[in-house]
């Protein structure tokens, strides 16, 4: 997402300074950016942001867990967790572009009714994962304040899981934030499956979402919900799951590389199964 920021701003900068024909349309004066941030009525740590900026085509949003990513006028932040966030907007216009932020106050936690435990990924979370030796040179997974951590200088294979218990013909919901500067020739994945994982041994089960970057995504920068910016997995848009057997299932983050690495490493954040 930077390299196409860096891009778009740079042949704007290009353009601004060339000497137009005496037909050529002018590009028009540098965007002033603002925007209001709404608190939706009734939703718990959900709020609006609404740019107020005429004469733009391009908006960048970033929610303080990542790279800006591109997106609209309008979009909805949830914070599952409690601090303040700085969330910015870049928007970018005929004649350049403006960024203005803004700081929002979160009061207190709001995991939802998932699931899954130590969904914040935080490091108090840790003990509710099992680290996954796959096999092979070790993917790094380290949880900090601002969520897991997972990194690699090479050639890595690993995960993290936990076990929860599923009902039959449940809809469930998963999300995920995962954010990053951008990977080569790696792999990101979640799972949902019944097979027990074993140390030593690569997990396969039910791979429902991830990114990949010989499916084409991950390999720039990305902030934002795997199931809407993964390219790769069984999962369906929604991020709905169900299962036909009740019973126990295994919830992995497997992540690796094959002659490239995972950049300057991958945070991720809030990630849930919620049932109704």
């Amino acid at each position: 997402m930077r390299k196409l920021l860096f891009y778009v701003l740079g042949a704007a900068a290009c353009l601004a300074g060339c000497t137009p024909d005496n037909n050529a349309p002018a590009l028009g004066s540098t965007p002033k950016v603002n925007f209001t941030v709404a608190q939706v009525s009734g939703v718990n740590n959900t709020f609006v942001c609404t740019a107020g900026t005429a004469g733009v085509f391009g908006w960048y949003w970033s929610t303080g867990n990542g790279s800006p990513v591109a997106g609209t006028a309008s979009d909805t932040i949830h914070f599952a967790q409690h601090g303040n966030y700085r969330i910015m907007l870049t928007a970018i216009g005929k004649g350049g572009y403006d960024t203005a932020s803004q700081i929002v106050s979160v009061a207190s936690d709001d995991l939802g009714k998932t699931v899954l435990q130590g969904g914040t990924l935080d490091t108090a979370s840790a003990s509710a994962w099992t680290v996954l030796n796959t096999g092979g040179l070790q993917t790094t997974f380290t949880f900090t304040s601002n969520g897991l951590v997972v990194s690699n200088t090479g050639n890595t294979n690993g995960g993290i899981y936990q076990a929860v218990q599923l009902q039959a013909g449940v809809n469930y919901k998963f999300s995920c934030n995962v954010s990053g500067s951008g990977m080569s020739n790696s792999w990101f994945e979640f799972y949902i499956g019944a097979t027990v994982p074993t140390q030593g041994s690569d997990y396969t089960d039910n791979k429902i979402y991830s990114l990949n970057t010989w499916s084409g995504c991950g390999k720039t920068a990305f902030d934002g919900n795997v199931v809407q910016i993964g390219c790769n997995g069984s999962g369906p848009s929604s991020g709905d799951f169900s299962v036909a057997t009740s019973g126990t299932y295994y919830v992995v983050i497997k992540a690796g590389s094959s002659g490239g690495t995972l950049g300057s490493g991958v945070t991720v954040a809030d990630i849930a199964l919620d049932q109704p």
